[in-house]
């Protein structure tokens, strides 16, 4: 062995070789087996790996850095179809610190006499182990070794429970793997190819098969978030009283249509200051406890308490993994198998500072552990569940994860949570009628676990038919409602999940590499597209509208599932992507508008006109302006309401145009527009647009 190796170690042969995907995964793997005989640590070129002597059998348990191989390509030009898996150290010069792990697989792998594919039980680890032993060993020798938390106990009895390769999987990654290369290197290298017959320049673009339809589908959210108008409606307030007790009071499935009217009846229930009792209801409802995470579940809780995003939560968790506090976080389950020991893990979680809860907990259940199932599951692992191992470097941000993990997994076993509502129904002297809500916690359930979704308490007294109830105050409001579409990354991430396009383990990087990219920016708590991420998306629309839609990704995901469960092949999935895209790429070779599109964009070069709000490509005209598509689709927005918002608000035009340019509540380019109309004294009812 290489004089790298440190001095305690020396070449063997016939050995058994288990490959890691990371290195903390191989020390942990390690230091569970190292119960069979005796435990080494070796080096080779600082990569540290381990030996384990026992019985006459040698385990040399070697760490992988992720993936050591990726497609790539011999050929120049586009299209490309012909694909060359090869070290990645050799093309792609961020992933160059690989090259010492693949050095010592090489040096080290081809003497063993049988091996082990111990990376993470996932389509990924399936390929990243496969790769490197059809590379350096033979696979005719190869077992698999599935766990899913990286304790001592499971990892012991997945080394005594080893299985056959999973092939389906294996080629089933294949096929992700060379799709999403296929779909990168043809569409962004003619994006780039057809910006530098344009211009002469050289700019760097990125096209993905996944990442397309998500770009997309960010800026159909940006257009519509900034082209919000929405109508107001006039609101009473009012604060009632009875038997000393004060709660709010709203109208019943009506509102004032107009200020005047709004103003009359606020005149009026100041004269008659009481209203009376028609109907009064309670009831109960019974709230089930949610089930535990899977990943997907983990990244929206995260972001709504916490604000982190679904990248920064998977990185946590995985983190979390590799130190043997949970199972593994890719996962789509959100069911607990009987074949886990809760009442093990129940047991050391009570040594932490979980006691009083565990205690009642236990309590609560009498001691029978029976976890609440969620619908979906995945086949591979399990939902995310804590391991009962004491954190020990753990602090901050990684705490408040692993405490997320643990509460929901104990609120699993609970009891569901029952809530008390009330429900009055009043009128005033002329019959309109008025509602008012309450909600009680009556048995907090798994509440108690999971107090992050403890609901808002809203008491109100308990009344009776014909009782009167005393009105306090009467406040008038003009609410605009609020757009229920955000452009955020776990919106993203939720719309990734409902349309089924890219997988747990990648959504939340791919929407990343958005950000990466400067497509996406943060503007504050607001997401901007860039004028980056804008050209892409409309020259990838020129070159072929499927690239950005989701059901082509979606029908190739399904494709891919079924390569994984062994009803397509690798070969018929990958060869239809190349027919595809060769196709597609051929037609627009030759196609100027796209590179047009891109350098006009970018700013390369001048449009014919410039929009005279935002200075991008006009492309219509109204009175002696020029306007983008953005700000004249704007312009025939408030043109098409501008007459029901003066029949509302009973104002002028002028000042209904002030009340635009300045709420925060309307779109941007809504604000943008109005304003233009004010300064250049346009007159919105005249315009034909």
């Amino acid at each position: 062995m290489s004089k790298n190796t440190s001095r305690n170690c020396y070449s063997y042969k016939d050995f058994i070789a288990l490959i890691a995907e990371k290195p903390k995964a191989a020390e942990k793997i390690a230091l569970a087996l190292g119960s069979y005989g005796k435990l080494e640590k070796c080096r080779y070129y600082k990569v540290p790996y381990y030996v384990i002597r026992s019985d006459g059998r040698t385990i040399l348990i070697l760490p992988s850095a992720g993936h050591l191989f990726g497609p790539s390509t011999t050929g120049r030009g586009v299209p490309i179809v012909k694909i060359v898996w090869k070290p990645l150290w050799e093309f792609d010069k961020a992933a160059y610190y690989t090259k010492t792990y693949y050095m010592m697989m090489s040096s080290i792998l081809p003497n063993a006499g049988s091996y082990i594919n111990a990376c993470d039980f996932d389509i990924e680890g399936s390929v990243i182990g496969y790769k490197i032993i059809e590379s350096f060993g033979d696979v005719k020798k190869a077992k698999r070794m599935k766990y899913s938390t990286l304790t001592k106990n499971d990892i012991i009895d997945a080394f005594n429970k080893l299985s056959p390769l999973d092939l389906e999987n294996v080629n089933a990654g294949y096929a992700r793997h060379e799709l999403d290369w296929l779909w990168g290197i043809n569409v962004s290298r003619l994006l780039m190819k057809s910006f530098k017959n344009e211009t002469n320049k050289s700019i760097s673009l990125s096209a993905g098969r996944v990442q397309s339809p998500t770009l997309a589908e960010a800026i159909r959210r940006w257009i519509e978030i900034n082209l919000y108008l929405p109508k107001p409606f006039l609101s009473i307030l009012i604060l009632g009283e009875y038997d000393g007790k004060r709660f709010l009071i709203t109208p019943k499935n009506w509102s004032p249509k107009t200020i005047s009217e709004a103003k009359e009846i606020k005149k009026f229930l100041e004269k008659n200051p009481v209203l009376n009792v028609d109907d009064y209801q309670e009831s109960k409802e019974k709230v089930p406890p949610p089930p535990a995470f899977n990943l997907g579940d983990l990244q929206k809780e995260s972001s709504r308490i916490y604000g982190f995003s679904p990248f920064k939560t998977q990185s946590i968790a995985e983190e979390l993994y590799l130190e043997t506090l949970i199972s593994y976080p890719r996962t789509n389950s959100q069911k607990l198998p009987k074949t886990i020991n809760y009442k093990q893990i129940i047991n050391d979680l009570s040594k932490q500072s979980y006691k009083n809860l565990i205690d009642t907990l236990l309590k609560e259940t009498q001691g029978k552990l029976n976890p609440v199932q969620g619908r979906e599951d995945d086949p591979a692992h399990p939902a995310i569940y804590p391991t009962g191992e004491v954190p020990k470097k753990i602090y901050g941000d990684y705490l408040k994860i692993y405490d997320l993990i643990v509460r929901r997994f104990l609120s699993a076993f609970s009891k569901e949570a029952i809530l008390g509502k009330s429900y009055v129904t009043l009128s005033d002297n002329e019959n309109r009628k008025y509602k008012a809500e309450g909600l009680v916690v009556m048995e907090e359930g798994w509440l108690k676990y999971y107090t992050f979704s403890y609901p808002k308490i809203n008491e109100i007294p308990v009344l009776r038919k014909n009782d009167k109830v005393k009105i306090i105050k009467v406040d008038l409001k003009t609410i605009w409602p609020k757009i229920n579409v955000s452009l955020s990354r776990t919106s993203l991430l939720r719309w990734m999940e409902r349309v089924n396009i890219g997988t747990e383990a990648t959504r939340a990087r791919i929407i990343e590499l958005l950000y990466k990219r400067k497509y996406l920016i943060n503007k504050g708590r607001n997401t901007e597209i860039t004028n980056l991420g804008y050209a892409v998306y409309k020259a990838i629309e020129l070159v072929s509208k499927e690239l950005i839609s989701p059901e082509l990704t979606r029908n190739f995901e399904e494709k891919l599932d079924l390569i994984s469960k062994g009803k397509y092949t690798k070969d018929e999935i990958v060869n239809e992507a190349k027919e595809f895209l060769t196709k597609i790429i051929k037609e627009k070779l030759n196609d100027k508008s796209i590179g047009k599109s891109l350098a006009i964009a970018l700013g390369i070069e001048k449009p014919e006109e410039m929009c005279y709000i935002c200075k991008r490509e006009a492309k219509h005209k109204v009175l002696n302006y020029s306007l983008c598509d953005f700000h004249f689709m704007a312009l025939s927005k408030i043109k098409e309401n501008i007459a029901d918002l003066v029949n509302i608000l009973e104002d002028n035009d002028v000042n209904i145009l002030k009340e635009l340019s300045e709420n925060k509540s309307i779109g941007l380019w809504i604000r943008e527009t109005s304003k233009f109309l004010i300064n250049n004294d346009i007159k919105i009812q005249n315009l034909k647009v």
